[in-house]
């Protein structure tokens, strides 16, 4: 008599059926930050929330690099490139940012000029981009200028709001690029370049609406949860995946965040959600699926 056998699946093959829960934690997390930045602005200027938050990521990332005794970069050369890429992606992107909102920008063309980041990442990258990829990722864009279109308002930004978009989108491009070419453990390499980016704002804060903040317990919340969720959780992930994954299905996740956002401000604000956002929604699921039928996130 035969005995059946069942053949037990590879611990690879068991790894590969999870890697999905990466991504969607990392969108899951990434979207919540407008929330969370949102209440908190409401006791705090830009320029101090953000260096608080670089602060309390800073000490808690030093905190793990002492405590796992991880390797440093052993040249001068390895820590300036780590540096320069974390004034990219860290500083800069923050401080454009914010100049560009404070410069009467509205959110929804920022998230639209930030978009093109997956597009020039596909342009620029290694890896050969697929033509039904090339639609995923203007049908993202396409979804993402519907979802943000109730944010649009007409355009009386100044010049000075659209250079720092730019520059904006210019950071987080480049940045994410050299972040490509970085092999040192996550945490080391956060805590150089937080270091980094915190120095950056400390010295900017004085030109940039000085010291002000109302301590309170929902301001706490908003930058406990910016500066660990986001700064130190929501950020490995993204670091990890840009290491592991191919860059253009990596940066196209961004186009599932201000749907997810949108539905988070749904649920906690009451902000109704519109046909053309829910429509946007849809067209950018679609975008991803086709996106990520060839490469890999992690």
């Amino acid at each position: 008599m035969k005995k059946n056998i069942q053949l037990q699946p590879k611990p690879s093959q068991e790894l590969s059926n999870w890697k999905w829960i990466v991504p969607v934690s990392f969108i899951l997390t990434w979207s919540s930050g407008a929330i969370f930045v949102k209440l908190g602005l409401e006791y705090a200027n830009p320029f101090t929330f953000v260096f608080l938050r670089f602060l309390l990521s800073t000490i808690l990332l030093w905190g793990i690099c002492l405590t796992i005794r991880t390797t440093y970069p052993k040249t001068v050369k390895e820590w300036g490139y780590i540096v320069v890429t974390g004034l990219l992606l860290q500083a800069g992107y923050q401080i454009f940012y914010f100049t560009a909102l404070d410069q009467h920008m509205s959110p929804g063309i920022l998230a639209i000029i930030l978009g093109a980041q997956p597009i020039i990442t596909a342009f620029f990258g290694e890896t050969k981009t697929r033509y039904y990829q090339w639609f995923g990722l203007f049908l993202g864009l396409s979804g993402l200028i519907l979802v943000v279109a109730d944010n649009i308002t007409k355009p009386n930004f100044t010049l000075y709001s659209l250079i720092s978009a730019i520059l904006c989108l210019v950071c987080i491009t480049i940045g994410t690029f050299m972040q490509k070419k970085i092999q040192i453990s996550q945490p080391i390499n956060m805590a150089i370049q937080y270091s980094g980016g915190l120095l950056i704002i400390l010295m900017l804060l004085p030109f940039f609406g000085g010291w002000h903040v109302q301590w309170n317990s929902t301001f706490l919340l908003s930058l406990f949860w910016m500066a660990f969720v986001i700064s130190v959780g929501a950020s490995m992930i993204l670091y990890f995946m840009i290491q592991k994954g191919n860059l253009t299905n990596v940066t196209s996740l961004l186009y599932g965040v201000p749907p997810v956002t949108a539905l988070m401000d749904y649920i906690i604000f009451k902000n109704q959600l519109s046909l053309v956002a829910c429509l946007g929604m849809a067209f950018i699921i679609i975008g991803l699926f086709l996106i990520n039928k060839q490469g890999k996130v992690v």
